[in-house]
């Protein structure tokens, strides 16, 4: 394998041991500092929000400077982001900071940008995209379980601790990134002229121009329903994730140890389950347009929730995990191929780029209302906001089906 290529993989597994390490440990961080479940559900919804808003930023900034400049930046900026965050007390300024990150972090959009610049076959880059998914999945796997044992042997310091070592994580990124080779872009002088003097909000600003003028093509009217599936797997799954670690403590009175183990249990099911995808499709030969999978995945979901709210120990409570872990990653995949599915190609760029938009969008609603929900309610009601979504998404499921079986 490529030097560069392993150097690339090397820093998306690290950058994703960095975020599992310290992002399941945040919330009871501040809490500890006397933050009530409002502020735990505003940092979540200010990351996915500057997330959101981000990706065409930086990606036009890398454009422009060269991705390898750009990425380099980044992981700079979010070391030293992360190493304050160790040493701060005050929840309006880890706030701040969380928004920081959400505009800046951007290393698995930029590390996948680059595997371009190193592999020119389309073939292998599709096999390089795949190992770098795996591998960045087993750091994010180990993070939550290194995170929790540092914080349980050293529950004073330990968030300090855990920020230092996430530092020198992006630290040693940055690094690695320096020591990749310079890519050399091919431009005409015309179009390299005019891309100096095109600046970065001139290029979003078009950008955003052309994105709205593919979003009024599309006659929306035919894909509500698709997109409101989406919209409800997404926002019980964020709820969900909103309170996840909060609950664990409270409800079962986890330390910080177990719950890593049980949130790394959780992902290499998930894993396991985009793993075999294949294999499970072979069940559905005759399910052409994803409805039945997309009602199975709702039902298997429900049920898993439904179990989790009874679940009146934490190993009943593991049981119940698993077939949601199950559910979630399939039903990933499951609604973007309903989408395409229905597209039959034309707009397939644009839907694809909605349907991320609808998943982004969740992932800045359901934090607050997960945090809402923690704090005149109680945090163990999360659950039943992420049932009832999906009850929802059982009812319109099925509905679904049965007007295609009619059509």
């Amino acid at each position: 394998m490529d030097l560069s290529i392993f150097l690339l993989q090397f820093v998306a597994f690290l950058d994703l041991l960095a975020v599992g390490l310290i992002v399941p440990l945040v919330p009871n961080h501040i809490r500890q500092l006397g933050g009530n479940h409002i502020y735990v559900g505003l940092l979540g919804s200010i990351y996915s929000g500057f997330q959101l808003g981000s990706g065409p930023l930086i990606g036009s900034l890398s454009d422009l400077k060269g991705r390898r400049t750009i990425l380099m930046f980044t992981l700079l900026l979010c070391a030293g982001v992360y190493s304050i965050m160790g040493f701060i007390s005050s929840i309006a300024v880890i706030l701040i900071l969380r928004g920081m990150l959400g505009l800046f972090k951007q290393t698995q959009l930029l590390t996948k940008a680059l595997v371009p610049d190193y592999e020119s076959n389309q073939q292998k880059q599709s096999v390089i995209y795949g190992k770098m998914a795996a591998i960045s999945g087993v750091g994010i796997t180990l993070g939550p379980v290194i995170g929790g044992h540092i914080v349980e042997d050293h529950p004073e310091n330990g968030f300090m601790y855990i920020a230092i070592i996430v530092g020198f994580c992006f630290l040693v990124n940055a690094g690695l990134v320096y020591f990749l080779p310079a890519t050399i872009k091919k431009t005409s002088k015309e179009t390299k002229s005019k891309s100096e003097h095109e600046s970065v909000m001139n290029k979003i600003i078009t950008s955003s121009k052309q994105s709205v003028v593919e979003l009024s093509k599309i006659p929306w009217a035919e894909y509500w329903d698709v997109f409101l599936l989406k919209a409800l797997i997404s926002f019980a799954m964020a709820v969900y994730f909103s309170n996840y670690s909060l609950y664990l403590k409270t409800i079962y009175e986890l330390s910080p140890k177990y719950i890593g183990y049980v949130i790394s249990i959780q992902g290499v099911i998930s894993s396991v389950s985009s793993f075999f995808i294949g294999y499970i499709n072979k069940f559905y030969s005759y399910d052409t347009d994803y409805s039945v999978r997309n009602l199975h995945m709702f039902i298997l979901v429900g049920v898993s929730l439904t179990g989790m709210i009874l679940a009146t120990n934490v190993y009943m409570f593991i049981v119940c995990l698993l077939p949601l872990a199950v559910g979630s990653a399939v039903g990933r995949l499951v609604s973007l191929e309903m989408v395409l599915t229905r597209c039959k190609g034309k707009h397939r760029g644009t839907l694809i780029g909605a349907t991320n938009s609808v998943t982004s969008l969740s992932g800045v609603v359901a934090p607050m209302v997960a945090g809402f929900i923690g704090q005149y309610f109680g945090v163990a009601y999360g659950l039943y906001a992420s049932l009832f979504a999906t009850l929802l998404g059982v009812a319109l499921s099925y509905q679904y089906r049965r007007k295609n079986k009619v059509d």
